[in-house]
């Protein structure tokens, strides 16, 4: 009951952002068996298990980059992601962000992050980081040694690290991939051979068609090389 609860109300601190959780599930996505199964482990285990991470001084990731190509699912995976995970949920748009860069930048960033972390447990997702300073991320979660126990850096996880997605990754300041800040990396490239095949399969499995396997499995290779799953 507490559980169903807390997937349909909203703490009254988030007001004024995108809380509403995405309706994209994982098994709308195709082709990721792997990231998915990765996500699973390595972020919605700490959030729904945070008390044997404390027990075994495991720290999981305190923020996740995903990157790839346009088109190949990074925001459909991190929108999955919130959704199966359960949680509080912020989305905030990387041009929202560049539209504060002079100024008020920094408070507003500020603002962000400490009401993403009252309302933990929460996922603060930024779709392109390119313009998050380094510094905003270094205030999400206090570092090791600075008197915070294993037990609230773990519980206090949202964002311990934050969720982003780019199709940039290599115009990110290096600094931000520092362990400790955007700590693990889930890669998209476009879609192989067999990829293709299952983003077809999944879909036309959703609508009426005469299609057989083996003519499905010959689109895939043959009509969609260099296509992404949008």
């Amino acid at each position: 009951h507490f559980e169903h609860a807390l997937s349909v109300v909203r703490p009254s601190d988030l007001s004024g952002m995108l809380t509403k959780l995405p309706d994209t599930t994982f098994s709308d996505l195709f082709g990721m068996d792997a990231i998915i199964a990765e996500l699973r482990a390595t972020v919605m285990q700490p959030f729904r298990n945070p008390e044997r991470y404390v027990q075994l001084g495991i720290d999981p990731p305190r923020g996740l980059l995903v990157h790839g190509p346009p088109g190949v699912g990074k925001t459909a995976l991190c929108c999955a992601l919130a959704r199966e995970t359960g949680v509080n949920f912020v989305w905030v748009q990387g041009t929202q962000l560049r539209s504060m860069v002079v100024g008020e930048s920094e408070r507003a960033l500020a603002q962000l992050f400490a009401r993403a972390r009252a309302n933990a447990p929460c996922i603060l997702f930024v779709d392109q980081a390119l313009l998050v300073p380094t510094e905003q991320i270094d205030a999400l979660v206090p570092r090791r040694g600075s008197g915070a126990t294993s037990s609230e850096n773990t519980s206090d996880r949202i964002v311990t690290g934050f969720l982003t997605a780019t199709s940039r990754p290599h115009a990110l300041d290096p600094a931000i991939c520092r362990p400790g800040r955007l700590d693990q990396m889930i890669a998209i490239p476009m879609p192989d051979a067999q990829q293709r095949e299952a983003i077809l399969r999944g879909m036309l499995a959703r609508m009426p068609t005469t299609l057989s396997a083996d003519v499905i499995q010959r689109l895939a290779v043959e009509s969609t090389c260099g296509f992404s799953g949008e």
